[in-house]
C-alpha cells in the first residue's frame, strides 16, 4: 500500500480564478508561512512510478512536495510574474473563509473539511516525512503557471 503526502497543488489556484483577477487570495494561513507546492501531474508520475515498481511491498508513506517550499507572498509573485497582472494574498479571518467556500457552492460538510485542512497547518505544523531528493519534484510553480494558469485566465 502506498500513502502519499503531497503539499499545496499548484491546481487549487484553479479554483480561485475569480480572485487571482481580481488581484487578491484571500488565505487562512499567515502569508509568510512557507508550505510544499507541487503539481499534481508530478504527484502522478511518483504514483505511477510506485505502481510499476516491482521492488517494494507493504505499506510505503511518501511525501510530494515540489521543487521548493513557498510562502503565499513568493507564490503570489510567482503568480504575478507569470500571469502578468498585480496578484497578492490577503489573510482573512476563519469565518470570512468558511462564508466564501459556502457561497461557491460547497456543501456544508466540504467546508468543513478544506477549513480542517487548511487550519491544521498553522501554528508550527511540520511535514511527517521531511523534504529529500526523493519527495522534491522538478515541476516549478512558474512552469505550471506559464501551461495552466496563465491559459485559463
Amino acid at each position: 500500500m502506498v500513502h502519499l503526502r503531497c503539499g499545496f497543488f499548484f491546481t487549487n489556484l484553479l479554483l480561485q480564478l475569480d480572485t487571482v483577477r481580481a488581484g487578491t487570495i484571500p488565505v487562512v494561513l499567515p502569508i509568510d508561512q512557507p508550505m510544499p507546492w507541487v503539481a499534481p501531474r508530478d504527484i502522478a508520475e511518483v504514483a505511477v512510478g510506485r505502481l510499476l515498481n516491482p521492488d517494494w511491498s507493504g505499506r510505503i508513506v511518501q511525501g510530494v512536495h515540489g521543487p521548493v517550499d513557498l510562502t503565499w507572498e513568493q507564490a503570489t509573485a510567482v503568480v504575478a510574474d507569470a500571469c502578468g497582472r498585480p496578484v497578492r494574498a490577503e489573510r482573512v479571518p476563519d469565518d470570512r473563509m468558511r462564508e466564501d467556500l459556502a457561497s461557491s457552492g460547497m456543501e456544508p460538510a466540504l467546508v468543513d473539511a478544506v477549513m480542517g485542512m487548511s487550519t491544521g497547518l498553522r501554528d508550527g505544523f511540520v511535514p511527517e516525512q521531511p523534504r529529500t531528493p526523493e519527495t522534491t519534484t522538478p515541476t516549478t510553480l512558474t512552469a505550471w503557471c506559464h501551461d495552466e494558469l496563465r491559459p485559463a485566465l
